[in-house]
């Protein structure tokens, strides 16, 4: 807590008090176990396997996505093994983590919409990071952008479900055209989610990568090789364009404008991935399929493409007009 003010350390304190940490509970360990997975570079899929085959529910639900219509190939798979030499080491294991983190913070409590709405935001960014990261062939690990995109949001999410009634106040003033971290500063006495996120992270022992890619105004890119940054700006990037889309925003180009530089980023590509990722995790995932048409995120992309396309389009026709 070094860069918070007097009265954010304080408020913080205040706020692990009311939520209680002794009572707040960790990620599973199945979650840890597979977060340090993406870590290690000599991890086997009998290691994912046994993790997973540790919990029966998640087990249960990694088989029943396998043998959905997406990935069936017609023969029944039967075993966590199978599933991973079928699609891949890495699928299952961003499939069984995001399965755990979901399970994780839905029998948390709180307003189960809204709890899903942001994990749904999270895994969204999550997969987007990743697929930026291996269509512009960013010097960043592919799986670490996708758990830091994942995690971005935690902050949120524990206000959420812990603190409903600051939650409350906090969308009170977003409702009225206050912005999200100014809005909290005011209802958290200076503090924002993204404080309350990364203290949570660190009392949770998750890595420095996932901490600081939950700050909202990551570090220009000083040099390619510098995969500490490009984490930091994959992961706000997706998550505030997820965002913005889902709230009907029209700042979409604001983003773009300011993350190209380290991601040299393709408008249109960026939002065919987006498509493309929704329409895979309806086709693999109830929850998430249930989450998304509630949310019409799908036609939120649609719209919010056209509508940059419109706006360049314009500002095209208006740069010719003036020379």
């Amino acid at each position: 807590m070094k860069c918070l003010s007097p009265q954010a350390k304080e408020a913080m304190s205040r706020i692990f008090n009311l939520v209680n940490m002794s009572e707040l509970p960790a990620l599973s360990d199945n979650v840890h176990e597979l977060i340090n997975l993406i870590g290690d570079d000599r991890a086997t899929a009998a290691q994912l396997s046994t993790v997973i085959l540790k919990d029966v529910s998640l087990t249960s639900k990694i088989l029943q996505v396998v043998n959905s219509a997406y990935y069936s190939r017609g023969t029944q798979v039967g075993s966590v093994c199978r599933a991973i030499t079928l699609i891949g080491y890495n699928t299952v294991r961003e499939m069984a983590t995001s399965i755990a983190i979901f399970e994780d913070f839905i029998k948390a409590g709180g307003d189960k919409e809204k709890v899903t709405n942001i994990l749904i935001r999270s895994y969204l960014s999550g997969c987007l990071a990743k697929n930026i990261c291996v269509r512009n062939k960013l010097h960043a690990s592919t799986e670490e952008a996708f758990i830091c995109g994942l995690f971005y949001n935690l902050g949120e999410l524990i206000v959420l479900i812990y603190l409903p009634d600051l939650y409350r106040k906090i969308e009170e003033k977003t409702a009225t055209g206050a912005g999200i971290h100014d809005a909290a500063r005011a209802v958290l006495d200076d503090l924002t989610f993204y404080h309350i996120g990364m203290e949570i992270a660190v009392f949770w022992n998750l890595c420095e990568k996932i901490v600081f890619s939950m700050h909202p105004n990551p570090p220009k890119l000083r040099h390619p090789s510098d995969d500490f940054a490009l984490l930091m700006n994959l992961s706000a990037f997706c998550n505030q364009l997820v965002t913005e889309i889902a709230n009907d925003g029209d700042r979409t180009d604001k983003y773009f404008k300011h993350y190209d530089p380290a991601l040299h980023l393709d408008r249109q590509k960026v939002f065919l991935m987006l498509e493309n990722i929704i329409e895979t995790s309806s086709a693999t995932n109830k929850l998430i399929r249930v989450g998304l048409r509630q949310m019409k995120l799908h036609s939120k992309v649609v719209t919010a493409y056209q509508k940059s396309r419109a706006r360049a389009k314009k500002a095209n026709l208006d740069n010719e007009s003036t020379q």
